[in-house]
């Protein structure tokens, strides 16, 4: 959501090898490429950057099917919205699972990085309509059933930009509707913030716990799952979460 605050690849990676492996995840998935196409990724991204790298290191490997509340979220009957939908990665893992098309919609601050899943996945024409682009949240109260927070409140620096992030998100959500989603976390210790390539913000369970029920949810369920350390003394974890939004009196 947010600008990245690093467009470095980490641990020795490249340009190069991160494209050759998201089109190997995406081709398992069915897509096919014209000949020449890998190089002319390369030199696109070349030129322009690939915002946040760290979003195609992943790319073709949707985190939200992991999730522990995804099969119930799966089952929802309301419209469902992918708040900082990034690639679009999760958007089309529940289009395989066989949400429904027209309960969907994908929103982000810019194209950058739903055009890098274009891209890969090949399918601009077929999706486009799913994603929304605005500067700022363009969506009515009490609009969605679901919001799915992928991944970005490790992005949200700032405390105010969090909260106002959440507060969105229990606008748009009608009452008893669902907000689950994952973030970067310490299980044991302070917050601290970003390494060189690391996110600008890793919060202790506590600290997520309070910005999400100051926005109105009611207390979150949250399980901590492991994160690959990425140097000595990483203590990272996921924080996968699910907080619903309480009924109107």
């Amino acid at each position: 959501m947010p600008a990245p605050h690093s467009r470095s690849f980490r641990d020795g990676k490249t340009l190069e090898g991160e494209i050759a492996a998201a089109m190997h995840h995406v081709r398992a998935l069915g897509v096919t490429y014209p000949d020449h196409y890998y190089e002319s990724l390369v030199l696109k991204y070349e030129k322009d950057s690939v915002p946040y790298p760290h979003i195609l290191t992943i790319l073709g490997e949707p985190r939200i099917r992991s999730h522990f509340y995804y099969g119930e979220a799966l089952q929802r009957p309301g419209p469902l919205l992918d708040y900082g939908c990034g690639t679009g990665d999760n958007i089309r893992q529940i289009l395989r699972d066989g949400f429904p098309r027209d309960r969907i919609t994908g929103f982000d601050l810019s194209w950058e990085s739903i055009d890098l899943g274009f891209d890969l996945y090949r399918d601009r024409d077929a999706l486009r309509d799913l994603f929304v682009v605005n500067d700022t949240f363009p969506f009515r109260k009490e609009q969605f059933d679901t919001v799915y927070s992928g991944s970005v409140i490790h992005v949200i620096a700032d405390d105010a930009e969090l909260d106002e992030y959440l507060a969105n998100a229990y606008r748009a959500l009608r009452p008893g509707g669902i907000l689950f989603g994952s973030t970067l976390g310490i299980e044991d210790g302070n917050a601290c913030g970003p390494d060189e390539h690391g996110p600008p913000r890793v919060s202790p369970r506590s600290d997520i716990i309070r910005h999400i029920t100051a926005a109105g949810f009611a207390e979150p369920a949250i399980v901590a799952k492991p994160h690959e350390a990425h140097r000595l003394g990483d203590k990272k974890c996921v924080f996968e979460f699910c907080a619903t939004r309480h009924k109107n009196p």
